[in-house]
């Protein structure tokens, strides 16, 4: 989940207070998917609050990182989106024309109307399926079977659940996206997909072997990782907020 400090400072509040905000929000998250987020990643407001991250820690929740940025704030219209996913082709091709490899990166995203994540993500599906990359799950990225908090507040364990990594309905991986002439773009326009991207592509996702470790393909993972683990080669790291 993302947390924001409310005035984006915890300056005039108690530490109970804002264990209260943050459980909010952490419980806000349980109403849509029955358990508490292990993993948080805070609001950019350019501001460090020592405190804060102290206390997210002293919680039980991982903090997470990124270190790729989609602009889906900028591009936030219908017509502009498909820039989005132009973001991705550009990143993967200089990587590989520079190092001749793969590399590793943490996407952060938004759900929500204001941002043009939504309108986007058949083109950006596509465009991670053309460069051979494997979307995974955060948990997945970190082999982490107990991805969720017991309690909002106390720091009391993790649990998992069915679709945890190593469970029996754990998945990773895409589908290419039927192609769509106005998604991401403007209704009269005639876009085509970014240079690298073809939507007749045959999905190549690894499988879930016995033990519950990651069997790969031979595309690289495009997954959800904590930021200790982004520079692993080939890996992408990708979360909706």
């Amino acid at each position: 989940m993302t947390y924001r400090l409310p005035g984006d400072s915890s300056a005039g509040r108690t530490d109970d207070e804002l264990k209260q905000d943050i459980a909010r929000a952490s419980r806000t998250i349980q109403d849509l998917i029955g358990v508490y987020p292990r993993y948080m990643k805070l609001h950019e407001s350019g501001l460090k609050d020592a405190r804060v991250l102290n206390l997210i820690k002293s919680m039980g929740y991982t903090l997470v990182g990124f270190n790729m940025d989609e602009y889906d704030y900028k591009y936030n219209t219908a017509a502009t989106a498909g820039q989005i996913a132009e973001i991705y082709n550009t990143m993967f091709t200089k990587q590989m024309d520079a190092f001749g490899r793969k590399a590793s990166y943490i996407v952060s995203g938004y759900d929500i109307p204001s941002t043009g994540a939504a309108a986007a993500l058949p083109k950006v599906i596509n465009t991670i399926q053309a460069h051979e990359y494997d979307m995974v799950r955060l948990d997945g990225c970190t082999n982490d079977k107990t991805p969720y908090k017991k309690d909002p507040i106390l720091n009391n364990g993790y649990i998992g659940d069915a679709k945890s990594f190593g469970a029996a309905e754990y998945k990773h991986g895409q589908k290419v996206v039927a192609n769509n002439p106005t998604q991401g773009s403007s209704k009269n326009a005639n876009t085509a997909p970014a240079a690298g991207v073809n939507d007749n592509l045959t999905p190549t996702s690894g499988k879930i072997t016995e033990g519950g470790d990651v069997k790969k393909s031979s595309s690289s993972r495009l997954t959800s990782a904590v930021s200790v683990v982004a520079m692993l080669p080939a890996l992408i790291c990708v979360y909706l907020l």
